[in-house]
């Protein structure tokens, strides 16, 4: 297994109803503001992670487990506007949510460290991944 840390391309957008002190701590749809984009077909904030369009039908034919998609609303911060005043031609997002158990290709540990198998690593170098660390599960961080 692999722990898989996407760019962080923006964050938590407006609207969104979350809290570190309550469980589940976002209630609700979530709103993810970029800030940049990368390029990456994958990205990541606060423990919630988006994949493009094309990587997510890519996920929906493979048959890897320990996964499921869910809507997710995008929006862009002045930042953004400012940096790409002529858009950027960014592709539709969904975001990605792990569902998975140890034994299933994608699974959270530590609530915010997102892993992957060797083939579900192998089906996203197919993708665009450049800004992504990826290391062996053994090194995520102990608390």
């Amino acid at each position: 297994m692999y722990w898989l840390g996407p760019a962080v391309d923006g964050g938590l957008g407006p609207g969104v109803d979350y809290d570190v002190t309550r469980d589940p701590h976002l209630v609700g749809e979530l709103t993810y503001e970029f800030d940049d984009w990368t390029g990456d077909d994958i990205t990541e904030t606060a423990g919630y992670w988006l994949v493009s369009d094309r990587l997510a039908q890519a996920l929906s034919a493979s048959p890897l487990t320990g996964w499921e998609l869910a809507p997710v609303r995008v929006t862009t911060s002045d930042v953004f506007d400012q940096l790409h005043p002529d858009g950027l031609g960014m592709p539709t997002w969904h975001r990605l949510v792990p569902t998975g158990t140890p034994g299933d290709d994608i699974t959270l540990v530590g609530r915010v460290y997102l892993c992957v198998s060797d083939r579900a690593l192998q089906l996203l170098r197919h993708f665009t991944i450049e800004h992504a660390a990826v290391r062996p599960v053994s090194e995520i961080p102990t608390r």
